[in-house]
């Protein structure tokens, strides 16, 4: 089996048994991403394409156009929401079932990370995006070395395994690299840096507790114990960055700190 088709069946697990929304914005990260992206949403107007959107929680915040969205899974988007109307397909990141200048947005969170062929993401959003229409594009982003691949890790403890081995395809980006995928396609960069810088000092404590715990549980080997020192590390840094915040000791913080855990870019395209 080759690697597209092995990822393709594990985002299919994924979607059906990880509960990826409770748990992923329930932590500072999930929060933090959560806020930037809604903040950007809120300006937009027309009709609103997501490429991966999961669940669609994102195109449920959403009042200022029609909304469409596409995944992968076709097992998540069986779950997704639908207070209001929306209109999703199943459908490959990398090769886009939707009509050429046919939206005026395109929302793309956390999804180049997991895709094989990232130039074909941005090739995408220029064929789709109406001329001006504007595109909102996030990834991790990293230090020194750039990932490759995840464990699987924790996603086991809900049944879900990788047919291409113990880890899957997981990379980062840095902003003046999505910079130059984009204008590679004829796409303006209108904004682009990183955020989440709140996440690197909020961490550092709780993520000395986390690693001491997991080396402790090498000799205990129980799956509870590592389900409540993951749970533990989340509580922690909320707490850590809801007292900076209360004591205004984020706003020094996040100007000492260069670079946020999170790139991000806002792209047009030519009128």
């Amino acid at each position: 089996m080759d690697e597209k088709t092995a990822l393709k069946k594990f985002y299919e697990q994924c979607g059906e048994k990880y509960p990826e929304e409770e748990i992923v914005y329930q932590t500072l990260r999930g929060k933090l991403r959560k806020r930037f992206v809604l903040k950007y949403l809120n300006s937009f107007k027309g009709s609103l394409l997501e490429i991966g959107t999961n669940r669609g929680m994102y195109l449920q915040h959403y009042d200022n156009g029609s909304r469409f969205g596409i995944d992968l899974s076709f097992s998540v988007l069986k779950q997704a929401h639908r207070e209001k109307p929306v209109n999703l397909a199943v459908s490959d990141a990398e090769k886009l079932c939707i009509s050429e200048s046919s939206v005026d947005h395109v929302l793309c969170s956390e999804v180049l990370e997991h895709c094989l062929n990232p130039q074909e993401i941005f090739n995408g959003i220029a064929t789709v995006l109406k001329p001006g229409g504007i595109a909102l594009l996030t990834t991790p982003n990293f230090n020194r070395t750039r990932p490759t691949y995840m464990a699987v890790g924790s996603l086991t403890t809900y049944d879900v395994d990788c047919e291409c081995g113990d880890s899957y395809f997981h990379t980062a980006y840095k902003p003046y690299e999505l910079v130059e995928m984009a204008e590679k396609e004829g796409l303006q960069a209108l904004k682009f840096g990183s955020f989440e810088k709140e996440v690197k000092y909020a961490t550092k404590l709780p993520v000395i507790l986390l690693l001491s715990c997991r080396i402790l549980n090498k000799y205990i080997r129980s799956e509870a114990f590592a389900i409540w020192n993951e749970s533990f590390f989340h509580r922690f840094t909320n707490f850590i960055y809801n007292v900076t915040h209360f004591l205004y000791l984020d706003r020094v913080l996040i100007k000492i700190i260069p670079n946020g855990v999170r790139s991000f870019i806002v792209m047009q395209k030519p009128k």
